[in-house]
Formats: C-alpha cells, sequence, structure tokens
C-alpha cells in the first residue's frame, strides 16, 4: 500500500512540476468528450467538460509551481494554451453545444402518435381533433393549428411533455413563444410556433402537445393534447 501511495505522490508531483505535463493532460477531456459524441451521451460530455476545468486549475497550480522553482517562462505556454483553450470551449458550449437528449430515447408503440404534417393542414385534416402539428423551415420549429372555437377572448398556448419520462419541453419558452391571442370570437383556423431545444437534429423521440387556452379573466384550462414524433431544434 505504501508503494502504491507514493506511486500517487510522485505522479501528482511531476503533474505540477514537469511544466508540459498539463498541457498534455487536456488530450484527456477532449478524448472523453469524442466518447461522449460517439455514445450520444450528454453524461460523458458533462464528465469530458468537468475533467477540462480540472485540467486548467491543474495549470494554475502548475503555473504557480514554475514561479516557485524560479522557471517562471514555463508558465507563459501554460497560460496562454489555456486561455485559448478555455475562450474555444466556452464559444463551443455557447452557441452550439452537444445535446443528445434524444438519442438513446424510444418512441412507444403502444400509443397512438403522429408525425408532423408538411403542409398546412385542409378542414378534412382536423377530424376528430382541435390540434394539427406541421413541420416549419427547420427540424424542432413547428407550426400548430387549431380550429377550436373558443367562447371568450384569451389566448391559444402549447405545453410540451416527453412521452415516457414526462420532462418538460422548453418549459421556460414554449408559452411565450406558442401564445396566440384571441382578440374577436370569429369562426377561423388559428395557428402559432413552437421550438423544442431539447435533442438535436435527426433524434426524434415522441412528445405530448397539449393545447391549452388561458382566458382574459379566469383560470386557464386544457383543450386537448395529440402525441407526436419530433426532434429538437439546433442551435
Amino acid at each position: 500500500m505504501k508503494i502504491s501511495l507514493d506511486k500517487i505522490k510522485n505522479i501528482f508531483y511531476k503533474y505540477f512540476k514537469v511544466w508540459w505535463i498539463p498541457i498534455l493532460s487536456y488530450f484527456i477531456p477532449f478524448i472523453v468528450f469524442l466518447l461522449g459524441g460517439g455514445l450520444k451521451s450528454d453524461s460523458i460530455i458533462d464528465i469530458s467538460l468537468i475533467l477540462f476545468f480540472v485540467n486548467i486549475l491543474g495549470n494554475i497550480i502548475s503555473a504557480i509551481a514554475q514561479i516557485l522553482i524560479k522557471k517562471w517562462y514555463y508558465l507563459i505556454p501554460q497560460i496562454l494554451i489555456s486561455g485559448f483553450l478555455f475562450v474555444f470551449v466556452s464559444i463551443i458550449f455557447t452557441f452550439s453545444p452537444p445535446d443528445y437528449y434524444g438519442a438513446n430515447k424510444e418512441i412507444p408503440k403502444d400509443i397512438e402518435i403522429y408525425e408532423p404534417m408538411e403542409t398546412e393542414p385542409t378542414e378534412s385534416d382536423f377530424g376528430k381533433f382541435d390540434l394539427v402539428l406541421a413541420s416549419s423551415f427547420q427540424p424542432g420549429i413547428y407550426n400548430y393549428f387549431t380550429d377550436y372555437k373558443p367562447t371568450e377572448k384569451g389566448s391559444f398556448y402549447i405545453k410540451a411533455f416527453e412521452v415516457t419520462s414526462n420532462d418538460h419541453l422548453s418549459e421556460d419558452r414554449m408559452k411565450i413563444r406558442s401564445k396566440v391571442n384571441i382578440k374577436n370570437l370569429e369562426p377561423k383556423l388559428y395557428s402559432g410556433e413552437i421550438m423544442i431545444y431539447e435533442g438535436s437534429w435527426g433524434d426524434k423521440y415522441g412528445a405530448r402537445i397539449e393545447l391549452w387556452f388561458e382566458p382574459l379573466n379566469g383560470k386557464e384550462y386544457k383543450i386537448t393534447e395529440r402525441n407526436y414524433i419530433v426532434e429538437g431544434w439546433m442551435r
């Protein structure tokens, strides 16, 4: 046990003292990130990000160590490379973060579920339903249509839930984006837009799309719901 402990101490000692080891150690989170991408696993992607920031902290400590052992000039490549990678990774995860929410989900076969329409629905497409979902110009963006006739002024909006986990999809943005104000009660076809952020293009999963109505004076209530096969919008 003592030998193993000494080896561990020696590894840590070399990591902080030998200036290039913390730099090469960035390959570890990079390899884990590629593994997460290959397996389409958000959990592994998160682990790679944690390892990356831990290694940045290690580089900072190693840079301080270089000053203490009077080899301060070695901290320059450490700080420059760490700074560049930090900015690069921040840009990726801010503007195009990997999202495999729908990659490993199965679409249940024991429920009634539909594909979004490719065109705007006609009156015959509603039948027994008051809600129809249609694809828009990009995957993850959908138009919804309803022929429901409200009896009071207010607004329609959409709630969406993943069918197997009941996760509330895009909860913070869905209501605002999908809201359609009803200013008069003339019978017509109403339409709005929703955007589902969970998941990426091509990773399809089942979602329960619920149509809700919020009166100007009164409590909101659900009108109807339908299950659809959806995918997330890629930022």
